[in-house]
């Protein structure tokens, strides 16, 4: 491993080590981040994604009242952004370490389950069933596809089954609202989630928050296809608006 790669996984591997301290210990605190005009705690010890592109543009454009789908929550950064707003959230995030720290976020805040929040277990796919989902030495890059996992110099430290279903499936099967934002950040499996999401993104309309990770022609090809102008930010990710 060279010099660098050693110092990056130090680093990397001593600010989750506090972070989680953070998250477990009765001495922890979640601190107050902010986000464009909006404001909200969580118990990262830095402002995760507060300077990214794609989250200002979900802050600049949900409402009070809107439905927000989280898919890829992780520990909740956006889903939190959203419900500041005064939007239901939905979060879809199949790490189950991932999750008690985004249910930790939203509780910190008072978010509540079940009506401003809903926390789905399971991982979205173009399939219901069944896939492998590869946990990261650093969890932001966990993910279904396990080369995306050992990006940066991390390193795949556990995996499991979890249960997938198509978006088109969990809508119609579970009764939930018709999405008005849709954010897809997936570390690669991102195509997948699109192409089970097709009835949703042709009904519903939802404006797109989407992390290419390598996919991005295809995925601009896909939500074009689908009837949506495809912008990119200065990070390289998209926010697809419908056309009609």
């Amino acid at each position: 491993m060279r010099v660098t790669e050693r110092l990056r996984h130090a680093v990397y591997s001593a600010y989750y080590k506090a972070r989680n301290l953070n998250y477990s210990s009765r001495y922890g605190y979640p601190t107050t981040k902010a986000v464009g005009d909006i404001s909200f705690r969580s118990y990262e010890l830095y402002s995760l994604h507060g300077r990214d592109d794609l989250l200002h543009e979900l802050v600049g454009r949900v409402d009070a009242g809107d439905v927000f789908f989280d898919v890829g929550a992780n520990v909740g950064v956006y889903s939190c952004a959203a419900a500041a707003t005064g939007a239901t959230v939905h979060a879809f995030e199949p790490n189950p370490e991932a999750r008690e720290k985004l249910r930790a976020n939203l509780d910190a805040n008072g978010f509540g389950d079940g009506t401003d929040s809903v926390l789905h277990s399971f991982a979205l796919s173009d399939t219901d069933g069944t896939a492998t989902f590869h946990v990261s030495s650093y969890p932001e890059v966990s993910s279904l596809r396990r080369a995306n996992a050992t990006v940066s110099g991390g390193r795949v430290v556990t995996s499991f089954e979890t249960e997938t279903r198509r978006l088109d499936t969990a809508v119609e099967r579970l009764g939930l609202p018709p999405p008005d934002h849709l954010k897809v950040d997936v570390e690669g499996s991102g195509i997948g989630v699109l192409r089970g999401a097709e009835e949703t993104l042709a009904e519903a309309r939802p404006t797109v928050y989407f992390e290419p990770h390598g996919n991005a022609e295809e995925a601009r090809e896909m939500l074009e296809g689908a009837g949506y102008a495809v912008e990119q930010t200065e990070d390289g990710d998209f926010v697809a608006e419908p056309t009609e």
